[in-house]
């Protein structure tokens, strides 16, 4: 009877330590890369994959961080939050990530953010920019790249106000915490500028002809929009017969000002749409910058590269200054490390604010116009805004 328990005790044993990572004995710091790689979320997700990889190549050549080669371990969310968690949870009980980049968007990074929360494991967000993530719900293991929505709402009032001059707004786009923070933040600073309405429609809609009519009829000189990618290029294409953006001015969230939108609506793409960016292959802000933007073009075969690369990139430059700092890669050192530490990247140094843990990213702001003997538009004079 004691060696049958003994050995039932032995077999329970190896059976749970089957599923315990073996985070001690990796031979590489694997980064768990959760991004929309399919379906319309792709248009964000792949560009951000291709910074990850940019940035992990230039490490490992320059002999990884601590001894150790940078291991990219990719999966894809969908878009779907239930999904980048569960992704998120695969990687870590079966590959033994600690360290994750990703998601894309707000709704699947509020999710994956509870997990890092729960496992105790760092989630650096790349490129949503809602303010709940690193507010309401901000937690030891959780740091966010972008420019949050409170930052963005101030810097779109004082467009509105002071470059576009708006009397009356019309807000449109996605009903979704990015969209939901925005516009919060707009109306909280728009002072005299009257607020004609919301119309919104579900993330992942298709055919925008209800709003474009209601839009159409609404009092407004200008309208504020967030529908980005595939849809904003879709909403653009559709409003456009109906004459949506003759005698409107137009201010568009999102970072619909990169290269994606513009290449996707070339001529199409509407005239003097003041919009962000956070990046822009023509900038040459910095000589880093024309670097970088060299060997991303390497990559992705082409000049004009995609905008959101650059977040995957500077996530991943976080993650080895982090864990340089902490001489660890637990993930409890590595939060205390990366929480106020400063980064170089290709726009310029960051800093990671320790009380919220959301880093100073720019943005590029300006108008989108013609250029002489190209069919695709640029921002004219654009500024990095700080």
């Amino acid at each position: 009877m004691r060696i049958s328990k003994l050995a039932v005790a032995a077999t329970v044993l190896a059976s749970t330590l089957a599923y315990v990572p073996a985070v001690h004995a990796q031979s590489t710091i694997k980064l768990g890369v959760v991004l929309p790689t399919s379906g319309a979320g792709a248009a964000t997700g792949l560009p951000i994959l291709d910074g990850v990889k940019v940035a992990v190549e230039e490490i490992n050549a320059a002999g990884g961080v601590m001894g150790k080669k940078l291991e990219i371990l990719s999966r894809d969310t969908q878009m779907k939050p239930a999904t980048a968690s569960s992704v998120a949870k695969e990687l870590l009980t079966k590959e033994g990530v600690q360290i994750f980049i990703g998601p894309a968007t707000s709704a699947e990074s509020l999710a994956v953010s509870e997990f890092a929360k729960t496992e105790k494991v760092i989630d650096i967000i790349p490129s949503a920019k809602t303010e709940a993530l690193t507010g309401t719900n901000l937690h030891d293991y959780i740091f966010q790249l972008p420019p949050t929505t409170d930052v963005q709402g101030k810097r779109m009032a004082e467009l509105l106000k002071k470059e576009i001059g708006a009397k009356s707004v019309c807000f449109t786009g996605y009903d979704y915490p990015y969209t939901q923070d925005l516009f919060r933040n707009i109306r909280a600073n728009l002072g005299d500028i009257k607020d004609a309405g919301s119309f919104l429609m579900p993330l992942g809609t298709t055919d925008y002809n209800t709003v474009i009519t209601q839009l159409l009829g609404a009092n407004c000189d200008t309208i504020m929009g967030t529908t980005w990618g595939p849809g904003f290029v879709a909403f653009v294409k559709q409003a456009t017969p109906f004459g949506l953006f003759k005698g409107r001015k137009l201010l568009w969230g999102s970072s619909v000002g990169g290269d994606g939108s513009t290449t996707a609506l070339g001529k199409a793409f509407p005239e003097g749409l003041w919009a962000s960016a956070d990046d822009l292959w023509y900038a040459d802000a910095t000589p880093a910058h024309v670097k970088y933007q060299r060997s991303l073009a390497k990559l992705e075969g082409r000049q004009d590269t995609n905008m959101w690369a650059i977040t995957g990139y500077n996530s991943v430059y976080l993650v080895k200054a982090g864990i340089e700092k902490a001489k660890s890669t637990e993930p409890a050192a590595l939060s205390t490390a990366m929480a106020g530490i400063t980064f170089a990247s290709p726009l310029g140094d960051l800093t990671v604010d320790p009380k919220n843990h959301r880093a100073n990213s720019p943005e590029f702001y300006g108008q989108i116009v013609s250029v002489p003997g190209s069919d695709i538009k640029r921002m004219a004079t654009p500024r990095l805004m700080h």
